[in-house]
């Protein structure tokens, strides 16, 4: 019984509400990627990010970091352009002049690359678009033969949109894929504003509140083969907001509440043992007098 009270005391109760999204559009939204490419060198990997709000940002860096990996997966150094231009605070990914031949050395050297690290988005739909598409088409044709097969397998060891919280699920995080032929691998997502708010009470008594403000998000996905150079192989990370926020309302047990909830199970455990153990009494007594009767 006391260890039935313990583990309820330690186990604090969860709500969970929705209420119209109320965060101002102008805020930005943090979206954390790490994907890696096992097939495709750094030096030919570019990230677009645009939104519905008309902005575009073409080859942008930011926060994002690009790692070139050997052929058995291995971290080689991070892939620097040369004098990247800040546009403040967004760096683009700029060729070096000796580009060409570095493309065809890690392509020889059957390189792969990690794009990994933190991009800031408007909060309205978007998409991060990962492809080779600012790379010549003759320049891909002479490297892989066709353009359009450019193996863009990959595998995204995180995507989230905010920092996590308990029993918080990211659904593409770890997800593995690659198709034969290559194509354009598309994920919509939906976005869910979310508030994670932790009340607990410090050593028992006094009040200790956090709130976080997060999302999370579903998705689906989609793959469409490629056949010609209409159909580049590259990687969609589409989402959209939705109006609706969801609150989680985490709150633990206080010391006053395990006390007076064990006292009084202890209370009613030890009235209940002296009620039986007052019928047992009477029980006996009455035996042992219809004995002595007879």
């Amino acid at each position: 019984m006391a260890l039935f009270e313990c583990v309820d005391f330690l186990t604090p109760t969860m709500t969970k509400t929705m209420s119209v999204d109320t965060v101002p559009w102008s805020e930005l939204l943090s979206i954390e990627i790490d994907v890696t490419f096992p097939e495709v060198p750094c030096q030919i990997l570019y990230v677009d990010m645009y939104d519905a709000s008309g902005k575009h940002e073409v080859d942008v860096r930011g926060r994002l970091v690009k790692t070139r990996l050997n052929h058995n997966g291995k971290v080689i150094d991070d892939y620097e352009s040369a004098g990247g231009v800040d546009l403040g605070g967004v760096v683009l990914f700029q060729r070096r002049p000796e580009h060409g031949s570095e493309v065809r050395r890690a392509k020889m050297a059957k390189e792969g690359c990690r794009i990994h690290g933190e991009v800031l988005a408007q909060r309205v739909a978007g998409s991060i678009r990962i492809s080779t598409g600012a790379e010549g088409f003759g320049f891909m044709q002479e490297l892989f033969g066709n353009a359009w097969e450019v193996n863009m397998g990959h595998e995204i060891k995180r995507l989230a949109f905010g920092k996590g919280f308990p029993g918080a699920v990211n659904p593409l995080d770890g997800v593995k894929r690659s198709e034969t032929p290559s194509g354009i691998f598309k994920y919509f997502m939906k976005v869910v504003p979310t508030t994670y708010t932790d009340l607990r009470a410090l050593f028992g008594f006094i009040p200790w509140k956090t709130v976080l403000q997060t999302n999370q998000y579903s998705v689906t996905e989609h793959f469409t083969p490629s056949k010609d150079w209409l159909h580049v192989p590259e990687v969609f990370f589409t989402f959209d907001l939705s109006a609706i926020t969801v609150n989680i309302a985490v709150e633990a047990k206080s010391l006053v509440y395990f006390l007076t909830k064990t006292i009084s199970t202890l209370g009613g455990v030890f009235a209940m043992t002296r009620m039986v153990d007052r019928y047992v009494d009477v029980a006996l007594r009455v035996g042992s007098r219809h004995t002595v009767d007879k």
